[in-house]
């Protein structure tokens, strides 16, 4: 069954209404009629099944027959991710949503790729972020944040605060990932790694460097080798999941 994301306030009774990217994806490519069976999501975690009542490339009418609402991650996953080159970071986005992250960090760091419009990235990082929650079948949309400094990280609202560094060749991943639940932050440099300077101020706020094996990695393969381990370790990987 396809699913087509739906902003909260056009939901009205019984009654949903898509429009935008969502209608003419429905209306014109799939080509979608009156009686089809389609499900919805929001940004608030509830699923809707429904029947397309009417379709056109502006504006498509849903009823709702069915929902429910997804329980939430007890370890949500926060990923703060220095800027990486070209199409990497788009790539990184999708894969990132359909792991589970809950929230998108990119960062400006010393070493980083540090080009192109902040405001149409964001843009098009959300646009893909979608695309990847209808793919797999997730409920709640990723968190993207905009674009901020690397200094100006607030690690304050994490429970686990976890470095993956280069440099560190056995810091393990904390225990208490397993029998503490709460909120994660995975921090991960750029293709140039961290400035010494940078990694001292991550320390000093409580960050925790790990190492991810003995080879080096690439920025986004260190990103999404973290991302597994730690979901894994909550314990929110699994046939099961639902988010």
């Amino acid at each position: 069954m396809r699913r087509f994301f739906v902003h909260p306030h056009a939901i009205d009774g019984h009654i949903a209404r898509l429009d935008g990217d969502e209608a003419r994806h429905l209306a014109s490519v799939l080509r979608l009629r009156a009686g089809a069976a389609v499900e919805l999501f929001d940004a608030t975690g509830t699923v809707y099944r429904g029947r397309v009542l009417r379709a056109t490339p502006a504006t498509v009418e849903v009823e709702i027959i069915g929902r429910h609402h997804a329980a939430s991650a007890a370890s949500p996953i926060t990923l703060a991710m220095a800027l990486i080159k070209g199409r990497k970071m788009d790539t990184l986005v999708r894969c990132a949503t359909e792991l589970g992250v809950a929230r998108f960090i990119p960062l400006r760091s010393r070493y980083c790729e540090n080009r192109g419009r902040r405001d149409r990235q964001r843009e098009r990082w959300h646009r893909i972020m979608l695309q990847a929650c209808k793919q797999c079948r997730r409920v709640t949309p990723m968190e993207i944040d905009p674009v901020q400094p690397l200094s100006e990280l607030d690690p304050s609202g994490f429970r686990h605060r976890i470095m993956a560094w280069e440099e560190e060749a056995q810091g393990a991943f904390p225990a208490g990932l397993a029998t503490e639940p709460g909120p994660v932050c995975l921090l991960i440099g750029p293709e140039g790694g961290f400035h010494p300077d940078e990694v001292a101020r991550a320390r000093s706020r409580g960050f925790i460097p790990v190492s991810l094996g003995p080879l080096i990695l690439t920025a986004e393969t260190a990103a999404l080798t973290a991302i597994a381990i730690t979901g894994h370790l909550c314990g929110w990987i699994g046939p099961d999941s639902d988010r």
